[in-house]
């Protein structure tokens, strides 16, 4: 069997593995690198493929996946339903921003509707072949419909994709009752670091949007809009903080879609109670923005890394207006607007260039794995190998899981094909 890293490896964004088992070829994932203008892909899949398998519903997992199906695979892609879900309503808004920003995806929005077309929705534990191969999903905790796959064929295979152990409010942790593996993909973002506590980020959260309410002011939220405005959502319905809270972008349709999946939420059917209890409103329409500002309130807006969506809308708004808030609830990738008005105060988007007045602070709520996650995963499939990718340590998270575990680990390089 051969493992090829068409991107991903030693990189954060446009994760692409393509597993040959001299029987079957099954591409895991098939995204973008995002943060890139215009966003890059993986090197391009030549052979015909028996299958796809998607991890979860994230760009850098599934936004490339329409130009094979323009270059003429007509394959299976499989995933938890939920993913298919948010890659219909992703897939569309990268044709909006790239048709907004003057470049080409390289696909049109016929290839999107035929690579969801050929999507086939698999279930947690329900077994499923691809020619020889079987395939098992596993719950891999991350955001909704995120799966672990374990293969196996000559040998086993256990691709992570992107998983959390931990709980978190709107997640359950990943699945862990899985059969040993021969060779293990994991994804590294956090291999040299561990995650704040959980509750006390809430707690610090919660007390700057506070502190911005009770000065009069507007508190924004950056917020990704797949499952982090849901955990958000949750905890400040937790602390009972009593204004008005809207939703602006994307992030109201990915609500509505995790609501339909109510079994896929830690506790069933708790995001649609919260909505109701904090009586959250949709924005809708750009009018709806200008007025919402003029009181005190609560705006969960995307993008999370501040590179595009209503938020650019609000900072100019709201920039230079010092009882008003700015919480960045994720990570900020290096290069983004978000990145750099952490670095230097200053908001630069292809509109303005403004130094904020208002204050801003990032928090951490991560789903991804952190460092004693990884080991605790490792520890529990003990494979014979390991492949280190979808981080920016992945050379030193391999040396150290050789050096100091006595594992067969390897940093792949994209390009590179290995043999398990």
């Amino acid at each position: 069997m051969r493992l090829q890293f068409l991107g991903g490896a030693d990189e954060v964004g446009r994760s692409a593995f393509l597993l040959d088992t001299n029987t079957e070829k099954i591409l895991l994932d098939y995204g973008l690198k995002v943060e890139k203008t215009p966003p890059e892909f993986p090197k391009l899949v030549t052979e015909k493929l028996d299958g796809i398998l998607w991890s979860h519903g994230h760009l850098d997992h599934v936004g490339a996946t329409p130009i094979l199906f323009k270059k003429g695979q007509n394959c299976p892609v499989f995933g938890m339903d939920a993913t298919s879900n948010f890659a219909r309503i992703l897939l569309k808004d990268s044709l909006k921003i790239a048709s907004f920003e003057g470049y080409s995806l390289g696909y049109n929005i016929g290839h999107a509707k035929k690579t969801l077309k050929n999507f086939r929705p698999v279930r947690f534990r329900k077994d499923f072949n691809i020619g020889k191969t079987k395939v098992t999903p596993y719950d891999a905790g991350h955001i909704t419909g995120s799966i672990m796959y374990r293969l196996e064929s000559k040998k086993s295979v256990l691709y992570t994709g992107d998983f959390k152990i931990e709980d978190t409010r709107l997640m359950k942790g990943a699945d862990l009752k899985i059969d040993h593996v021969d060779t293990l993909i994991t994804e590294s973002t956090y291999s040299n670091r561990e995650h704040p506590d959980r509750e006390k980020e809430e707690i610090k959260f919660v007390d700057f949007i506070k502190g911005t309410l009770d000065n009069g002011g507007v508190a924004l939220v950056a917020c990704f809009a797949i499952s982090r405005t849901q955990e958000l959502l949750l905890v400040l319905d937790e602390y009972e903080l009593d204004y008005p809270i809207y939703i602006d972008g994307m992030a109201w349709e990915a609500t509505k879609i995790i609501n339909s999946y109510p079994e896929l939420q830690r506790e069933y059917n708790m995001v649609k109670r919260v909505l109701q209890r904090t009586n959250a409103q949709h924005v809708g329409h750009p009018v709806k923005r200008k007025k919402l500002i003029k009181e005190p309130c609560i705006i969960i807006s995307g993008s999370g890394m501040l590179s595009g969506g209503p938020i650019a809308f609000y900072l100019k708004k709201l920039h230079n207006r010092d009882e008003c808030s700015l919480s960045l609830t994720g990570f900020q990738v290096p290069g983004t607007p978000g990145a750099h008005l952490l670095e230097t105060g200053r908001f630069v988007n292809h509109e303005m260039d403004v130094k904020l007045k208002m204050s801003y602070e990032k928090f951490n709520f991560s789903s991804h794995a952190s460092r004693s996650e990884i080991f605790k995963l490792i520890k529990n499939v003990n494979p014979e190998k390991i492949f280190c990718v979808h981080g920016d340590k992945t050379n030193e998270f391999a040396d150290e899981l050789k050096r100091e575990h006595g594992f067969d680990a390897v940093a792949p390089v994209n390009g590179r094909s290995y043999e398990i």
